[in-house]
């Protein structure tokens, strides 16, 4: 049987499609057989697995470079000491000093006694004082020593007289020019009592041999002057009341007279020590002769605030009644049983009391640091006490006006 012949769309379909075969066959083989920039993509995406050992492998170079670094490394050691500075003089070294606030540095000890009250110079004596001769040593306080007391001696001999204003009512007096009164004592400072009048002349005021002051003893008219209070220092002294043969050129003579010597004397945990004499005599001040630097010192201790410490103060108060008007406070017009308080400004506390003595007397010693002020609440007198480096307060004398004398003043 024959076959039939493929029609001549058939053939066409044929050849189009080896042509296309062709085609393609071509397109492939150019593909695998040429390379272009872009064909080297695909490969190292498919070597990427095999890179992974050549990465690992790289830190081998690290140890090598850390060794190297190493070496360096020690070398740097060994030239620190030559490069280490040393302080010379030369140079300058800082000194760094740390202020704490709040840090108080304690006391230092010292050679003084626990409770020791050191004071710069002795209480004002108030008039009248105790008399030594009614009463036993030691004296503690101030003490009146008069003129005929046993230890009171006369090189020659002194003359007694008889006077109303003179204290006791007597006094001792002498016309030579050189004659002397001489006293031993114990204690810390003194006073003298002496007469002044028209007829009195010079005299010198000696303790243990130093001259501490010449006395003009002239005045118009009788009186009982005392001198200035000497600080002479805790211990024995020896007083000499030595006539100059000197006299003021208004003075009829040269009589020197001695009514009575007024010694203080500290208890045992009291002590005088005078402040140090300040001169404004100028000094020199050499140049320096070449630049000096100050290059260390020690650590400069900064000063702290501290609370004021209390004080000791000493109030004396004396009520009399002037009885002959002469404005003075003599025997036998003391005031007693008086009440007198010593009581604090701001708060009106009493921090003191007593009452005065058959001589009008009375004396209190306080401690505070607060303002305070003595009260005469039946006379309503008051004193203020002054606040100062002194721990010594003035004495306070009350005289009460001549008049009809009450029969009772409670």
């Amino acid at each position: 049987m024959r076959r039939p012949k493929p029609s001549a769309a058939r053939r066409l379909l044929l050849i189009l499609a080896t042509l296309c075969l062709t085609a393609w066959s071509a397109a492939f083989f150019l593909h695998h057989t040429q390379t272009s920039a872009d064909d080297t993509v695909i490969p190292t995406l498919m070597v990427l697995p095999s890179l992974t050992p050549t990465q690992t492998t790289s830190p081998t170079i690290p140890p090598t470079l850390t060794a190297t670094s190493t070496a360096t490394m020690t070398v740097a050691p060994t030239n620190t000491p030559s490069f280490t500075p040393i302080p010379t003089l030369s140079e300058r070294v800082l000194t760094f000093t740390v202020v704490m606030p709040g840090v108080v540095l304690p006391p230092q000890p010292t050679d003084l006694p626990y409770g020791l009250t050191l004071l710069y110079e002795p209480p004002l004596p108030v008039e009248p004082l105790p008399d030594a001769t009614n009463t036993v040593p030691p004296f503690v306080g101030w003490y009146a020593f008069e003129s005929d007391y046993p230890t009171v001696s006369y090189a020659p001999a002194w003359t007694p007289r008889l006077s109303q204003f003179a204290n006791r009512g007597q006094y001792h007096r002498t016309e030579g020019a050189y004659d002397t009164a001489s006293f031993s004592f114990e204690g810390a400072a003194l006073r003298v009592r002496y007469v002044a009048a028209q007829n009195m002349g010079m005299f010198e005021v000696v303790v243990d041999g130093g001259v501490l002051e010449t006395i003009d003893a002239y005045a118009d008219e009788l009186t009982f002057p005392t001198t200035d209070v000497y600080v002479v220092g805790d211990g024995t002294h020896r007083l000499e009341i030595r006539a100059v043969g000197q006299k003021n050129n208004a003075s009829e003579g040269y009589v020197v007279g001695l009514d009575t010597i007024q010694v203080w004397r500290g208890d045992a945990n009291t002590l005088i020590i005078p402040p140090p004499l300040i001169t404004n005599t100028p000094t020199p001040s050499p140049q320096p002769a070449a630049r000096i630097e100050l290059v260390g010192a020690p650590p400069t201790v900064q000063p702290t605030g501290t609370p004021v410490p209390p004080r000791v103060i000493t109030a004396q108060v004396v009520i009399a009644y002037d009885e002959n008007g002469n404005r003075t406070v003599d025997p036998a017009e003391g005031v007693a049983g008086i009440s007198v308080r010593v009581v604090e400004v701001n708060t009106n506390r009493v921090i003191a009391s007593g009452f005065t003595d058959e001589r009008g007397y009375v004396s209190f010693e306080v401690v505070t640091d607060a303002a305070a002020q003595v009260v005469v609440p039946y006379f309503g007198e008051t004193w203020q006490l002054q606040r100062g480096g002194n721990s010594a307060a003035p004495a306070f004398t009350l005289l009460l006006i001549p008049g009809n004398q009450p029969g009772l003043i409670p």
